[in-house]
Order: structure tokens, then sequence, then C-alpha cells
């Protein structure tokens, strides 16, 4: 029978030659570097949102990640119907959303920065991908 496993202790790397030593440390920077580095790459969503034909005045939209997708959630404001996450540097990466949005007919009230709702909140699944404008029109119920 053998005997117990080896750990990597302290008191082993100091036992090492020299040029374990090195190459151990290097090993283990790189990793750390490496481990550093791992940026999620984004790209910004832009497009045009409409409402009977027309484009909505004023609104928001978000981009919801579906659960197979590790990236974070992209948001735009809607001014005219023309949106862009660029604004808020909240960029997206390639795969399933839920998109959801709200309009609002732009005149501002007190308790309506927007203004008044001009729909429910919507909702729709899609597939994003980069480079690609979005065109959505809201369909009335």
């Amino acid at each position: 029978m053998h005997g117990p496993i080896p750990t990597l202790s302290f008191g082993l790397i100091l036992m090492l030659k020299p040029t374990c030593k090195r190459f151990l440390l290097m090993a283990i920077l790189w990793l750390a570097i490496l481990g550093c580095s791992a940026e999620v790459l984004t790209f910004p969503v832009e497009g045009m949102v409409t409402f009977k034909g027309k484009a909505i005045p004023k609104g928001e939209i978000y981009f919801d990640p579906d659960s197979s997708i590790k990236g974070p959630q992209g948001k735009a404001l809607i001014r005219e119907g023309k949106f862009s996450t660029k604004e808020f540097n909240s960029g997206i990466v390639p795969g399933k959303y839920i998109i959801r949005i709200q309009g609002f007919d732009g005149k501002p009230r007190e308790d309506a920065p927007m203004g008044k709702a001009i729909f429910p909140a919507y909702q729709l699944p899609m597939d994003l991908v980069a480079g690609k404008s979005l065109i959505i029109e809201v369909p009335s119920k």
C-alpha cells in the first residue's frame, strides 16, 4: 500500500527547485490574469418602436436575457419611436431575450413624467444578433 497523497503546501513549495518555483509562480499569475480578463463582449441595440402605425412619443424598452444567456440586461429610452442602448452604455450579448416595452403619450404630468400610458406594458420574445436594427410594432389589443 502506498502512503498518503501529498498536498501542495507551503512547506512543499519551499522544497521545490528554483526552476519549479518560477514555473509554479508563472502558472498561478497566468491563471489569475486569465480569470480577470474574462470580459463579456456586448453590442448595442438600436431601432424603432411604433403603435398603431405611429412612432411612440416616449417610452422605455428593456432587453431581459433568457435564462440560457450569461449576459447583462439592456435598456433604452424611446423618443419619437427611436431607441438606442448606447445612451446607457447598456449593450447585450447575442441570444434569446424577452423585450419589454412601455409607451407613453409624451405629455408630462406631475405623477407621470413621460405622460399617460398609451398601451399596457408589452413583451415579446426575440433572438437578437449584433448589427441588426430592430423595428417593432406594438399590437393594439
